[in-house]
């Protein structure tokens, strides 16, 4: 008798689970040290696996009581003290973190911490904000702890980008309905203009050389008036024409390109350079900084418009940078003596690029394994933060001679390249350093829409 036996199914290995997940996942033995953490965790934390396995996991989460004579030797006493915090409730500020865990390991019930502050000299003293749960386990009938962590910082910035792109594209909606509406009636006007311009020239060539008019010829004075007023309606239908012209220009600017992007493989750094060569030799004041990450795959993308892009951030970088420049030297000719001058003279205009690889990033809705990122920083006049949060909107600008579109047309490009950008502007306490702005983009390296 012959038995069909249906061939098992792999079970998934655990850690390849986890390596995959979102969620940052440490795993610690019953002596609270670490003995593994995810690719998650490491970018969520800053630091590398190398660092933290078997560190006690107090480090990240209470180093205050690593230095605690009482929790040095509370492992010696660990009945007693259980025994103590019971009544106390886990969540209660007088229950330490080493005697929540005790207690969870001892009733098999997980908790959680919201709003938790980690800052380590491992991570460098960078404060970030997280919540994390931890679960007891028994495994391999060994007691162990499982701790998961999201990070605040980042679940605030997803939700605030998501925000302002919802925003941002409803304010493009309306402005693309409202300069539609407006498109056909410019042309009207044109056309209207363009038709009387014609009749002012048949009316001057039918009247004023007119020779068969006996009157005209008997009056040389009416042909000069008569002249000087068809020139005058000429003029004004030239400004009419004129005017339209440039407010069609500006709707289509508003409108924006209809032309899918041409993707092709790029070096982020030849856009980035053209652009330099472009723009730095009409600013000598200012000093360049480079700090390229020559390793960084080719990504897909529109060359063109990655150059209208940088051509945008850039120009407005420098323009900032000279104005604050022009600004100190104004103040220096007429306030030499003052202490606070004695600074702005020492002010030098910095222009700072970066390009990097971001891990784990996510845009939009769209979580990414590795991303390009691209800074762009000044020490220009900075950013009002009234307006910091609407800048990328149309005909949002601080200058008097700006539109208003540059950035908007920035913020176009980059989500048609299904990425983002984020600026920050911060003021110094130093007034000689004035203010930084920085305008960070993050690209996908392969588009979807090419994989598709």
């Amino acid at each position: 008798m012959t038995t069909n036996l249906i061939p098992a199914k792999p079970t998934p290995d655990l850690v390849f689970i986890s390596q995959h997940l979102f969620t940052a996942i440490l795993w610690v033995d019953d002596e609270l040290s670490i003995t593994w953490l995810n690719a998650q965790a490491e970018q969520l934390l800053a630091i590398s696996s190398g660092r933290l396995l078997n560190q006690s996991i107090l480090t990240l989460l209470a180093p205050e009581e690593l230095t605690s004579t009482d929790n040095r030797n509370h492992s010696d006493n660990n009945n007693v003290d259980v025994d103590k915090s019971i009544g106390k409730g886990i969540n209660e500020p007088t229950c330490s973190l080493t005697e929540r865990f005790h207690q969870a390991k001892r009733y098999q019930q997980p908790f959680i911490d919201h709003d938790h502050f980690i800052s380590t000299p491992l991570n460098g003293n960078l404060s970030l904000s997280v919540d994390y749960s931890v679960t007891p386990v028994i495994y391999e009938q060994q007691p162990f702890f499982i701790i998961e962590m999201w990070g605040k910082d980042r679940q605030s910035r997803i939700s605030e980008e998501q925000r302002q792109q919802q925003q941002y594209n409803v304010a493009r909606h309306m402005l693309r309905s409202v300069a539609h509406e407006i498109k056909n009636p410019l042309a009207g006007i044109r056309g209207a203009a363009q038709l009387l311009q014609r009749q002012f020239i048949k009316f001057s060539d039918t009247f004023i050389f007119d020779n068969q008019s006996p009157s005209l010829i008997t009056e040389p004075n009416i042909n000069k008036n008569l002249q000087k007023t068809t020139e005058k309606l000429r003029s004004y239908t030239d400004i009419i024409i004129s005017e339209t012209d440039r407010l069609t220009q500006l709707i289509g600017q508003l409108l924006g390109s209809n032309q899918l992007p041409n993707w092709q493989a790029v070096n982020i750094h030849e856009p980035l350079e053209h652009v330099l060569t472009l723009v730095m030799s009409h600013y000598p004041q200012v000093t360049l900084k480079r700090d390229y990450d020559l390793s960084l795959p080719e990504l897909d993308a529109d060359k063109d418009q990655l150059i209208q892009v940088f051509l945008n951030l850039v120009n407005n970088a420098c323009e900032a940078m000279t104005e604050q420049y022009s600004a100190n030297n104004f103040e220096s000719d007429n306030a030499k003596s003052s202490d606070l001058q004695a600074d702005d003279d020492n002010y030098k205009p910095q222009l700072h690029i970066q390009t990097r690889v971001a891990f784990q990033h996510t845009i939009g809705s769209q979580q990414h394994k590795q991303v390009l990122q691209v800074t762009i920083t000044d020490n220009g006049s900075g950013i009002d933060p009234a307006l910091i949060g609407q800048i990328f909107f149309p005909m949002v600008t601080s200058r008097a001679a700006g539109t208003g579109l540059g950035l908007s047309i920035v913020q176009d490009i980059i989500s048609r390249h299904h990425g983002m950008i984020d600026v920050s502007s911060t003021q110094f306490k130093n007034h000689s350093q004035s203010k930084k702005t920085c305008f960070t983009l993050y690209l996908p390296f392969n588009q979807p829409t090419l994989n598709a």
